[in-house]
C-alpha cells in the first residue's frame, strides 16, 4: 500500500475510533444517569432537569441560557462527562468578557472569594432570605463581603476564570443551606434549585417524574434601573435592553 492510501485508511479509522469513543461515552452518561441509585443521589441534592424554560419578553432583548439547570450536555453539545458531574448543577450565560453581572434579588454578601484554583474561580455569593445565589467565572469583583446588595445592582463582571472553565460565561447557582453528598461524582453539593424556579417566585418542591413543563415570565432590569414588571423580587443576571424597531 502507497503511503498516501496508508494514511488515508488510518484517518478513516481515526475518525471512527473517534466517533466511537463519543457514542461510548455518551452511553456510558445516560446509562450511569439512568441508574436509578446514581439518579436517586442527584435528585436528593435537587440536580435535575425541572421542564422549566423561560419566556423571554417581547419588548426587551435579554442574554439567553447557554447550558440550562439539570442538562446532560456541554456548551458545545457534547455529553457531560464524570469531570463535569455528568449533569449541570447551575445556569450558564455565554458573554463578552467584562459584560457587568447584576444581582438577581436583594440581599447580603456572604462570601466574595478570589481563588483562579476554585472551580468557579472569582466568585461572589450573595444570601437572601431563604436561598443564597453564587455568581462564578467571574474576571472582576463590584462588592464586599459584607455587603448589602439590591437586586439588579452591579457585582461582577464576566469572565473565564476557574478551575473549570473552558468559555466566558456567567456560572449561576441557586442553592440552600443543606448539604447533600453525591457518591456518584464523590462529592457534597449544597441543595440546588432551577434559577427559573427561583425567578417564577413559586418554591414549592418540584416532581423529578411529572416535573413542570412550563415557561416562567422572564423579570428584567432595563439600563434606566426600571424593573419590569414593577415590583419583580427576582430577576435576570443582566441589563435587558429595549428592543428597536
Amino acid at each position: 500500500m502507497s503511503l498516501p492510501l496508508c494514511l488515508s485508511t488510518i484517518q478513516r479509522n481515526l475518525s471512527l475510533v473517534i466517533a466511537v469513543s463519543f457514542l461510548m461515552a455518551g452511553q456510558t452518561t445516560a446509562a450511569r444517569m439512568s441508574d436509578p441509585a446514581v439518579e436517586a443521589q442527584f435528585i436528593e441534592a435537587g440536580i435535575f432537569g425541572t421542564g422549566l424554560t423561560p419566556r423571554m419578553p417581547e419588548d426587551s432583548v435579554c442574554p439567553g441560557i447557554t447550558v440550562g439547570f439539570g442538562s446532560l450536555y456541554t456548551y458545545r453539545g457534547k455529553i457531560r462527562e464524570k469531570r463535569n458531574g455528568y449533569i449541570h448543577t447551575g445556569t450558564d450565560w455565554a458573554m463578552p468578557k467584562g459584560t457587568p453581572v447584576v444581582a438577581i434579588a436583594d440581599g447580603r454578601v456572604s462570601r466574595r472569594i478570589e481563588d483562579l484554583e476554585h472551580a468557579l474561580g472569582n466568585h461572589i455569593v450573595i444570601k437572601h432570605t431563604n436561598v443564597s445565589s453564587e455568581y462564578g467565572n467571574l474576571s472582576g469583583l463590584a462588592v464586599d463581603q459584607g455587603q448589602k446588595v439590591k437586586r439588579g445592582q452591579v457585582i461582577g463582571y464576566v469572565g473565564e476564570l476557574g478551575k473549570r472553565a473552558v468559555f466566558v460565561h456567567l456560572h449561576l447557582n441557586v442553592t440552600g443551606d443543606r448539604r447533600i453528598r453525591v457518591e456518584a461524582v464523590k462529592k457534597n453539593f449544597k441543595y440546588r434549585y432551577d434559577f427559573l424556579q427561583f425567578l417564577s417566585g413559586d418554591m414549592t418542591p418540584i416532581d423529578p417524574v411529572k416535573k413542570h413543563h412550563r415557561k416562567v415570565k422572564v423579570s428584567y432590569m432595563d439600563p434606566s434601573g426600571k424593573l419590569h414588571p414593577p415590583g419583580a423580587k427576582v430577576i435576570w443576571p443582566f441589563i435587558c435592553q429595549k428592543k428597536y424597531k
